[in-house]
């Protein structure tokens, strides 16, 4: 029987200094997929819940930060990310933020992750292979200057902002809106030039979004309310 979730990890780079990193981004995608009927259906379709991804670390690496969910920490030195349900063809992304100790040059394995979920047509616990990732250290300077997949920091900025909304929306409900407004400024600021830079439509859309909302937030009460 085929998964219901295709998964992908992507490095923020490729190799680290073989003195160590202090921060090594993870991006994690899954794709929601369902077979046998009609897109209709399919796109409407809870394909698969109770999403958990077990991570366990190599004693070399330290998780620093969880973007997009929360981390329980379990045994040993493994982590537990509960990451609900998905739909057909929906596709989601969290990011997990590491710091990593000095290694000899070459290849080191560095993490062991495990899906988990249920499937409802089946309603059975299924879990996919367990994979390792590793990730290359070295020596060559020319490391100094390299940049972040592009892929990566687009997704990490993006959930980023998801926050900031979280954190905006949490600000008003205690009558404190101008908390966050400066930080929402601050990240629509850089959507923008990275979509500048890039091309890419989606930062720009979402920088868009994130003035206007700031636009109208700052417009008086009596004008909101009008059409």
């Amino acid at each position: 029987m085929q998964a219901s979730i295709q998964t992908l990890f992507t490095w923020s780079q490729d190799r680290i200094l073989a003195g160590g990193a202090k921060k090594v981004v993870l991006l994690v995608e899954w794709t929601g997929v369902a077979q046998g009927e009609d897109f209709r259906k399919r796109s409407r379709k809870v394909v698969a819940r109770d999403i958990e991804l077990r991570v366990w670390l190599e004693s070399h690496v330290k998780i620093t930060g969880c973007y997009g969910c929360s981390a329980e920490e379990g045994e040993g030195r493994s982590l537990l990310l509960k990451l609900g349900k998905i739909h057909s063809g929906q596709r989601r992304y969290i990011a997990l933020e590491f710091m990593m100790k000095g290694m000899p040059a070459g290849i080191h394995e560095a993490l062991w992750l495990q899906w988990q979920f249920k499937q409802p047509s089946v309603e059975r616990i299924r879990e996919l292979p367990l994979k390792k990732l590793g990730i290359e250290y070295s020596h060559h300077t020319d490391l100094l200057g390299s940049r972040c997949c592009f892929h990566v920091e687009k997704h990490l900025e993006l959930l980023h902002t998801a926050a900031l909304l979280a954190e905006a929306g949490e600000a008003r409900i205690r009558n404190k809106p101008d908390v966050p407004s400066d930080k929402l400024r601050r990240q629509a600021d850089q959507l923008l030039l990275m979509a500048a830079r890039s091309g890419d439509m989606q930062l720009l859309k979402e920088a868009e979004t994130l003035y206007k909302k700031l636009e109208v937030e700052n417009l008086p009460w009596s004008r909101t309310g009008m059409r």
